[in-house]
């Protein structure tokens, strides 16, 4: 398995503590164009920029970077804040500082609202791109994030690029959109189509056509791709009172015919219109993945809330049944990637270990790949409130019946569950690894029957990751103290590990540092779009990261910002007692 790292025709990529210079990355990366704003609109914009960045980042220095401990490491590991400009330290800084408060957080939707307020839209939008925005999304189009996948890609990394664009409620009904203008979820389908073929140039200027390596995935959420959201809980609901009862408590296990009702005349709560919807909505996911599979791109599909989730389930089975089919003697005709697609189970979640059963033993019985991303999940207070309003008998989204809430109620609960999780799919990849190279087609990486992409920001859980890999012979450790994990081709073909654009990022390179190997193991989560068309995102990655950054994160995250900007400001004269 290891000679692969020694054979192979592209060279073991072994990271350094420094970032390469803007000349090695023209000299890499031919189509990587580090542009100085020589023009005058790029001076304006520049000026701009510095201006709402010394206006605000002067503001929450002054109130409490001078009083702000110095932060004082436990390891050589590398920091990040080291590679940053001073106005990026200063927007981190400022934008973790205001992280910090969880009643902020909690009211970022409407702060944001206010932001596009007429007499505050200027102001406002200037105040977001250059905190939020900047921080957490990659660009305003696919074209403008590939800069950042250049600078990724130069130090080992890795993308998941998300067209990260939401339809709010009166679009997502047609009640705003003209006869003329198209709906809104169509748009998103075709921009999605373009993601993929920018995602698919961007490897093949990196990898070649090789079909192993690639290391650009493109994740869509299905809520976004239907004109009416509230047809999936529909479908949820019907999917719940209609499978074949299994022991996976809510929100089940998805079955091979669920979507038989797409064949069928309209039951239950289900209209005709609701119909029509759907099987439009699968078309599209299936436009997707087939180009997908051309271009020899990854689709991840994201999780969301627990009353969509029967049906989110559902539709990545029949994906998953479709576009992961493993080689046979009947079939030779299969996608050169896989798995193709991936779904998405969360830890919080009680059924999680269930349903990871089940789904490995459905794929070994279809004979398809099967294609996980492990999270702990985003939406665990929503869920926590969907259970209470219900038990008090109040309105609520949620569609089970069951006593107990669906999630864990303690963090460490989750914690040891994603954690078993990882252990189990460890186990599991190192018996396809053992299957494929029983088979000796391809003694260096095979058919993959299985792939995860482990998504944590839990320093714990990556030790984890790493540890368990060491263990079942799928790395080695190596360097003089064996501080090194080597990974080779046919277990990158199958793990990855994925942390958020803008966040954790000393893990991220912690991660980079500690592994070799020729293909990217660590990827971020890189999401894309206008501004004006990232606003609810922006909103809900605030509320979905208070797991993230709850637990003093975001004031580790401020105070490692605010130790570099002190370093720079007094060079020697700051000593950092």
């Amino acid at each position: 398995m290891f000679k692969g790292l020694r054979i192979s025709s592209r060279p073991i990529v072994i990271q350094a503590s420094r970032p390469p210079s803007r000349s090695s990355l023209r000299t890499a990366f031919p189509r990587y164009q580090c542009r100085s704003s020589s023009s005058s609109s790029g001076q304006d914009s520049m000026k701009k920029r510095w201006t709402i960045c010394l206006f605000f980042g002067g503001t929450l220095l002054a109130t409490g970077l001078v009083s702000m401990p110095i932060i004082q490491a436990e390891a050589p590991a590398p920091d990040p804040t080291k590679e940053m400009t001073f106005s990026e330290l200063v927007r981190a800084y400022a934008v973790f500082t205001m992280c910090s408060f969880p009643t902020l957080v909690d009211n970022s939707p409407r702060l944001l609202q206010l932001a596009t307020l007429p007499g505050l839209r200027w102001f406002g939008e200037r105040f977001v791109r250059w905190t939020f925005f900047d921080q957490f999304v990659g660009g305003d189009t696919a074209e403008k994030t590939l800069p950042l996948l250049y600078k990724l890609r130069a130090v080992n990394k890795g993308a998941l690029f998300a067209y990260s664009v939401e339809v709010d409620e009166s679009e997502a009904t047609g009640s705003t959109l003209s006869k003329k203008e198209p709906s809104p979820h169509k748009r998103i389908v075709e921009e999605i189509i373009h993601c993929v073929d920018v995602a698919a140039n961007f490897e093949d200027g990196v990898s070649g056509k090789f079909h192993s390596g690639r290391r650009t995935w493109v994740a869509i959420k299905m809520s976004a791709l239907i004109p009416d959201a509230n047809v999936l809980v529909k479908f949820s609901s019907h999917l719940l009172n209609t499978r074949p009862k299994r022991s996976v408590v809510y929100p089940g296990c998805p079955h091979s015919s669920d979507l038989d009702i797409l064949d069928k005349p309209p039951t239950g709560t289900l209209t005709a219109k609701d119909i029509a919807e759907l099987r439009d909505f699968r078309s599209d996911l299936v436009r997707i993945c087939e180009l997908a599979q051309e271009r020899g791109v990854k689709i991840i599909v994201d999780a969301e809330y627990s009353w969509y989730q029967p049906a989110i389930d559902a539709l990545t089975l029949s994906l998953s049944r479709q576009f992961n089919k493993l080689p046979s003697r009947e079939n030779q005709n299969t996608s050169a990637v896989q798995p193709l697609i991936y779904g998405t189970y969360q830890a919080y979640l009680r059924r999680t270990p269930e349903l990871l059963a089940q789904s490995l033993a459905d794929a070994k019985a279809g004979n398809y790949a099967l294609g996980v991303k492990l999270v702990r999940g985003a939406y665990h207070s929503f869920e926590v409130a969907a259970h209470k309003a219900q038990f008090e008998g109040k309105p609520s989204h949620l569609l089970s019946s069951e006593p107990s809430p669906p999630v864990w109620l303690t963090k460490s609960e989750t914690d040891d569950r994603y954690n078993a999780c990882v252990r189990m799919l460890v186990r599991k990849i190192r018996e396809d690894v053992d299957v494929q190279q029983r088979k000796g087609k391809d003694k260096r990486t095979g058919t993959p029957g299985l792939g995860v992409l482990f998504g944590t920001h839990n320093w714990e859980s990556c030790d984890v990751i790493l540890r368990e890999l060491v263990k079942s012979r799928l790395a080695i450790k190596s360097g003089r103290n064996e501080e090194l994990v080597m990974v080779p081709d046919d277990v990158t073909e199958r793990v990855a590990i994925g942390q958020l654009y803008g966040m954790c990022d000393d893990l991220t390179n912690h991660l980079v540092n500690s592994t070799v190997s020729n293909t990217p193991l660590i990827i971020k989560y890189v999401p894309y779009g206008a501004l004006s068309e990232v606003m609810p995102y922006l909103s809900r990655r605030a509320i979905e990261n208070k797991s993230v950054l709850g637990e003093g994160a975001a004031t580790v995250e401020r105070r490692r910002a605010a130790d570099e900007i002190k370093k720079r400001l007094f060079g020697s004269w700051y000593t950092g007692k």
